[in-house]
């Protein structure tokens, strides 16, 4: 059962920087926890969640975004990065 995107996309900090990181290129799952600092543990879970979702795509070892995933986050990263922002002057 599809989840609502917005909650997939936004509801959680570690898998927006996910999917802002496989902007840049595909990954290992290694290479996502050294990017991000984190371990199996966290990130394996919000991988299979952009899977079932449809926004990453797996071949093999490697994770990358999907078509749909690369519209999504091309069109997500500027609004993460004001929203950020926003929360950087206000605390």
């Amino acid at each position: 059962m599809r989840s609502n995107l917005i909650t997939i996309l936004l509801s959680s900090e570690k898998r927006t920087d996910l999917l802002l990181l496989l902007k840049e290129k595909p990954r290992t799952v290694e290479e996502i926890n050294n990017e991000l600092d984190t371990n199996s543990v966290a990130i394996l879970p919000q991988l299979k969640k952009l899977k079932e979702n449809g926004i990453v795509i797996q071949e093999k070892k490697i994770y990358e975004l999907s078509l749909l995933g690369k519209i999504i986050v091309r069109k997500m990263e500027s609004l993460v990065k004001a929203l950020r922002q926003l929360e950087n002057d206000y605390k």
